[in-house]
């Protein structure tokens, strides 16, 4: 599995293969780039192609929208942020933030991040994609919460998924309504938030 890194951020790899498959992956990393550089808006089958060296109709004989073309790009590749051990709760969700802010603060991050908070308002197929987006997201920061409730940080019924949502939401939010800067005042507000819910019992499962 290859690394993709779009700006200098990096994108989860695609798998390699025979000729098709690498086609198949240069189609996919350009409509990355793409959707990076131009926007949504300004996204094309014929940007696409052009970029990735290939015949519009090669990209058409694959997928028949460019809506088909972004839900394969998001149920293979996504944006890939590190999962810290820090050796506490608090120190874990403050260097994830940390992360998320370098991620959605500008670039590649940015535009398909706008892309997926979005996407589910165009079809149901990206609607779909994008809450499996999510669902692994989340699944691969369980850990974090898994540990601290092992290190006695949380209650033992405390619902990681519930906390992980709690403290990305004012960073997501910030990024779709008024569109400025996740900075380090907001993620250590969500992370305090987070967790006074968590410990007070109200993000229980």
């Amino acid at each position: 599995m290859r690394r993709l890194v779009v700006n200098g951020q990096v994108v989860q790899g695609l798998r390699t293969g025979g000729r098709s498959a690498r086609i198949r992956e240069s189609v996919l990393s350009a409509a990355f780039i793409e959707l990076a550089e131009s926007g949504y808006a300004d996204l094309s089958v014929e940007a696409v192609a052009s970029r990735a060296g290939v015949n519009k109709t090669t990209i058409y004989r694959r997928w028949q929208t460019l809506e088909d073309l972004l839900v394969d790009a998001l149920t293979v590749g996504a944006l890939e942020i590190p999962i810290p051990d820090t050796g506490s709760v608090e120190g874990d969700l403050l260097a994830v933030g940390h992360e998320l802010a370098k991620l959605l603060n500008d670039g590649v991050g940015r535009q398909i991040a706008t892309f997926v908070f979005t996407a589910g308002l165009r079809s149901s197929e990206l609607r779909e994609a994008t809450r499996g987006y999510f669902e692994d997201q989340a699944v691969r920061a369980i850990p974090i919460i898994v540990r601290a409730i092992d290190r006695g940080e949380l209650p033992t019924d405390c619902d990681a998924s519930a906390l992980l949502t709690t403290f990305r939401a004012p960073l997501f939010y910030q990024l779709v309504t008024t569109g400025d800067p996740i900075d380090v005042e907001l993620i250590a507000q969500a992370t305090r938030v987070a967790l006074t819910a968590a410990r007070a019992g109200l993000l229980a499962k």
